[in-house]
């Protein structure tokens, strides 16, 4: 598993026209080879992070051009640029057993 975290950074009376421009990304998210989930979680007052998982690293770089082009079209509703971080999962709790 490879995930991708990215900071942003937005204007807090401008989280629902964020949500709302994100809503119109969902096919266009849900229809990225390899990507397993994509969240975005508010951190703080006016940042949040997006937190995505993909099956591989190479997953990922297939389409890092795609998503980049995604996060720019974001940029309207930013303060600042988006910063990223990556990596793949060197261990796992796993999941609580049912």
């Amino acid at each position: 598993m490879f995930y991708r975290m990215t900071r942003l950074h937005f204007e807090e009376e401008r989280l629902d026209d964020l949500l709302s421009f994100a809503e119109t990304l969902r096919g266009q998210v849900q229809a990225i080879d390899g990507l397993r989930f994509a969240d975005i979680a508010k951190t703080g007052e006016g940042e949040g992070m997006i937190i995505a998982g993909y099956e591989s690293e190479s997953d990922y770089e297939a389409v890092a051009a795609e998503v980049a082009t995604m996060l720019g079209q974001l940029g309207e509703y930013l303060t600042s640029t988006p910063h990223g971080h990556q990596g793949t999962v060197v261990f796992s709790f796993g999941a609580p057993p049912a």
